[in-house]
């Protein structure tokens, strides 16, 4: 990440299904951990825009299933029961940090469309230089199958791309990319410079049964961050909750914490 003290540094945080809701509540101490750190971060000067997941699993609990649903209609009325809980949530954790949110939805087709794109761009720029946290989801509500990011890894590294960001951190359940496959173990790569052949093979296709996204879904959003010359971090979001954590400032600062994917301009 470019340590030029005259540009104010922009990053962009995805926080998955799992940190975020087990399926009957929202997890409130990650929730506060998250407006805790970007508070610090925002007192440093740094821009921050927070795609969260989690609505359909909140509305699962909201309405007491028990297993994410399979039809559409159902999702999306998961997604819209919930998408109210999460926001109330991130309202009351964040003001408690003196720190304004506002709720951003899109889908596809809006970083599709150019004009489009660029409404959604400038307001977003607008939040942040106002010092105010923009939080995206996924429009679950109205998106069809079709046409939908498939999980927010994608959906973030799209908004990194369009916004510029310095920086994107994918928080996951896990410790970063294990060139063996997460189920294997081992080690977690810490620095990738290139998405090879054998990086694709090694990401896992399993999700969970609350979220939608796999190592290729991260891996894929990897791809796009390091072709718009965006660094990206892997990490565990179980670090957020951790005793005095520090862990988002330290991965903006640089600490090897889980894996980082090199933009394609710095590895020649």
């Amino acid at each position: 990440m470019a340590k030029n003290s005259s540009k104010k540094q922009r990053i962009v945080v995805k926080v998955g299904t799992k940190l975020l809701t087990d399926g009957r509540s929202l997890k409130t101490a990650t929730l506060r951990a998250l407006a805790k750190a970007f508070s610090a971060l925002h007192s440093q000067k740094v821009e921050v825009i927070l795609v969260s997941s989690g609505a359909v699993g909140a509305g699962m609990g909201r309405l007491g299933w028990k297993t994410r649903p399979k039809e559409l209609r159902e999702k999306q009325m998961a997604a819209a029961v919930g998408q109210v809980a999460l926001m109330g949530a991130y309202h009351r954790v964040f003001e408690a940090e003196k720190l304004t949110i506002a709720q951003v939805l899109l889908t596809r087709s809006d970083l599709e469309d150019r004009e489009r794109c660029l409404n959604a761009r400038a307001t977003l720029l607008a939040l942040v230089q106002h010092g105010v946290v923009p939080i995206i989801n996924e429009n679950d509500t109205v998106v069809v199958e079709e046409i939908r990011f498939g999980d927010n890894d994608l959906l973030a590294a799209q908004v990194a791309s369009k916004v510029s960001a310095d920086l994107l951190i994918l928080f996951s359940d896990v410790d970063g990319f294990y060139p063996g496959g997460v189920e294997k173990g081992g080690s977690p790569l810490r620095d990738v410079f290139k998405i090879t052949d054998d990086l694709r093979r090694a990401a896992s296709h399993s999700g969970s049964e609350l979220g939608t996204g796999g190592m290729t879904s991260k891996l894929k959003a990897a791809e796009i961050a390091m072709a718009s010359g965006i660094e990206m971090v892997l990490a565990n979001g179980d670090l957020l909750t951790a005793p005095s954590s520090t862990v988002l400032r330290r991965i903006v600062s640089g600490e090897p914490i889980g894996t980082r994917f090199h933009p394609e301009r710095q590895s020649s």
